[in-house]
Parts: structure tokens; sequence; C-alpha cells
């Protein structure tokens, strides 16, 4: 089919309008209602919540009738021509009855996000293979729907939490690439339709690689798997549950999640905010990477309840932070009560080494004040997004929000929302300096 790809100068081409769908929450800590804020866009979701329904075509109809302005609701335009028509409410009805047909939504991309046009529903596909994606396909529900992925050989899917995608070969050795010729013989196989990938535009590169998909028929599209921001995130979930028929997932997903950062808010309010900064990986020649600017790390900071320490002066050749080496002093200037560092790797296979990754982690920064008054953590950067969030809320605020407390929800999550068999009551997702070094 004939992909349509429209950049996006502008995001207010796309009013965000707030969805009213209020349920019940139950967290083992706390009860509460939530409300889902973010919107699928999707053309033809008129009203601009998350989901295409009756309400959509009713709002379209009024649209006709001249009793609601088009410009108030620009996802009104199913098929995308630029007009309301009695074939935009054709399109809509063929979506809530499930009928195949070719849908419009935006792609979220670094470079712009940008209209295209897809085969739906989608049945099969492939993804680029960062832990991120991974998770939020997983979230998604569509794991048996993704016959192959690309990854690293340095940063293979986690075999504990990733059982079927580590057991597949790499497409195209790198979580960024997903090369035709590679990917030819799982398209033919498989009959994909569709390649899910990263918002970086040079990961299955925009302008050179995705053309060549389109013309095989395959359609590419373009994720935020990293987003902190439950509503963003939530987004991103309900164009993959959408585009798979795979909705209900994603809502139970959002309802669990929301409900949690609620939970958070709620209790840090009126709550003097802590300060951080993050870290992760280990140092190289060129130093450790202390997270800034753009970071979706200095987002969980800030999802947590924390301040974070850093301004935008700290970067120079990267928006997304920079490095401090043994030689550098800049990192002193300022003043913050706690370093988090965000590690993968280990955690849900029993299998880390507190030490070693402890002061592979930190040793660098330990003439910092944060670090002296081991006030310098270690935490899961293996467990999804929201979870990481609650375990820095806990390093942030251990007088409210305990580590048990984070060991529930982790364990709720893995419950309710995967198929692993995993017992964490014997795990530990959070290393501290005592833990590190024996005193605990």
């Amino acid at each position: 089919m004939d992909k349509m790809k429209i950049t996006v100068v502008a995001v207010v081409a796309v009013v965000l309008v707030a969805a009213c769908a209020i349920v019940l929450i139950t967290h083992e800590s706390k009860s509460s209602e939530v409300e889902i804020n973010s919107q699928l866009r999707v053309f033809g979701n008129a009203d601009g919540n998350y989901t295409i329904d009756q309400n959509d075509l009713d709002l379209i109809d009024d649209i006709l009738a001249g009793k609601e302005n088009f410009s108030d609701h620009p996802l009104a335009d199913a098929n995308h021509d630029g007009k309301i028509t009695e074939d935009d409410k054709t399109l809509v009805q063929q979506i809530i009855n499930g009928d195949t047909c070719t849908v419009y939504h935006y792609n979220t991309c670094s470079t712009g996000d940008y209209v295209v046009s897809t085969q739906w529903p989608v049945k099969s596909a492939l993804a680029t293979g960062s832990a991120n994606m991974l998770w939020l396909l997983t979230m998604a529900g569509v794991n048996d729907m993704v016959h192959g992925i690309s990854y690293s050989s340095s940063s293979p899917p986690d075999p504990t939490l990733f059982p079927t995608y580590s057991k597949m070969e790499s497409i195209g050795g790198s979580s960024t690439k997903m090369p035709i010729d590679n990917a030819s013989s799982y398209i033919s196989k498989y009959n994909v339709t569709a390649i899910i990938s990263d918002k970086t535009a040079t990961t299955v590169d925009k302008d050179s690689v995705e053309p060549q998909y389109e013309e095989m028929n395959v359609d590419v599209i373009r994720v935020a798997p990293a987003s902190v921001d439950v509503d963003e995130f939530c987004s991103q979930l309900f164009l993959i549950g959408f585009l798979f028929q795979t909705e209900d997932a994603c809502k139970n997903i959002a309802e669990w999640w929301i409900g949690l950062q609620n939970e958070i808010n709620s209790k840090l309010n009126g709550v003097e905010k802590k300060t951080a900064i993050t870290c992760n990986g280990t140092a190289t020649t060129k130093g450790l990477w202390i997270s800034a600017g753009t970071s979706d790390y200095v987002d969980v900071i800030r999802a947590a309840g924390g301040e974070y320490a850093l301004d935008d002066s700290v970067l120079t050749s990267y928006s997304s932070g920079a490095y401090f080496s043994t030689s550098d002093t800049w990192l002193y200037n300022y003043d913050f009560d706690y370093i988090v560092s965000i590690r993968t790797n280990d955690w849900y296979s029993g299998t880390i080494d507190d030490t070693d990754k402890y002061e592979s982690s930190l040793d660098i920064l330990s003439h910092t004040k944060a670090y002296e008054n081991h006030d310098a953590y270690v935490i899961t950067g293996d467990a999804p997004i929201p979870l990481r969030i609650a375990y820095t809320a806990a390093v942030l605020y251990p007088e409210i929000f305990s580590e048990d407390w984070a060991d529930s929800l982790n364990q709720e999550f893995m419950d309710k929302f995967t198929d692993l068999d995993i017992d964490l009551s014997s795990l530990h997702f959070i290393i501290s300096y005592d833990m590190a070094y024996g005193k605990a």
C-alpha cells in the first residue's frame, strides 16, 4: 500500500483532550480512583481520549451538523484528507467493527512527529530490542505477535525477564538497526506487516531505511518506550494496543501505573523535596556518565518526587548528560542529597554481586558529600519504568516509602502483567553503601 508521511512542524496540530475514565485501583498499599489522560494519537479518535468508540462517531456527526468545530477536534479526520465527511464515519465504523482497513496515526520521532498510514490490525511484527522496548511490548501484551528483534551482542535480552526474546537471534546486531537483507526472510516467513522502532530518527533510519520497508508493504511504527511521564508512556502503550487490538491489557497497565504515580504524588504533597543526581554504567576512559538535560533518568528522579540537582551548564557535547572523570571537579560545585545509580543486569536472576556493582557504579564519586554520607545508592535498571520510580522514591524518602513497599509493587506487577513465575522474596533491588561493604 502507499504510505503517506507528513512531517509535523507544529505539535499544535493535535489538541490533547483529557478523557475521563474513572476506575478503581487496588495496590496492596492503597486504593484510589484514577483518571486516564493519555491520548491515542490515531485519526478517528475524535474526542482525543485513549480509545476509538461510538463517542467518536457521535462527535463526527456533531461536526457534520455544525454543532462542533473541526478545528477543535483534528483527530476526527479519520482518513486524514483534511476535511470531515461521511467517509470518516465509515472508517471509524470499520475500526469499531474490527474490519481490516488502513489507519492513520502519529509516529513519535526525535526529529519531529509525523503522520503515517498503517495496515490495520497488525498481527505480525519485528521490533528493535532495547530493554525498554521489550517492556513496552510485554506491557502491551503483544509478545506472541513479535517474531524477531534486533539487539547488540553486549546487551542481549535478559533471559529471566524476556525468556521468549532471549531465544531469538538478533536480526541486525544492534538495537538501532534492522537491515532489510536480514529482515526479509522474517517478513516472508511470518507475513510481517510492521516494524516497531524507537523514536530516534536514525533507528531504522527514517530517511533511508524506512522508505525501503514501505516499498515492501511493511509499515514502520515509531514509539518512545523510555518515556517516564505516565501520560506520555501510556500514549505510546495505547498506540501499540490499538494497532495490535490488545487495548484491554494496555488499559489495565495504565490504571495501575497512574494509581502508583498518584500515590507517590499524594504522599509527598507538602514534603520538602530531596535533591539528587543520577548516573549509569561504569567509568570508561571518558569517565562516568552523569545524566542531565534530556535524559530519561533525570525524569525518574522527578517522578519519584525529587528535585534534580544539575542544571544544563553541565552539558557540553551531549544533550542528555556529561562524563565525570577522576580529574574533573565540576560536580563538586553542586549540592545534592542523594546519588542514584540506575544499573542493569542480574537483578532478577539473583546473581548480582553487591560490592562489585556498587564499586563499579559509584567509586569515582566517592569524594562527593552524598557518597561520604552513605546517601549513594544503586537501584535496578532492569525493572520496568514505574518500578524504577518506586525504588527511587524509597531511596529519596525512606520515611514515607519503604523498600518492602517497592518490593510488593514489583511482585504485584510481575504477577498481574507478565507470564513470569518469579518469586522476588529472596531478591533485592537497592544496594546501599552498608550492603556493599557488609555493614547491613
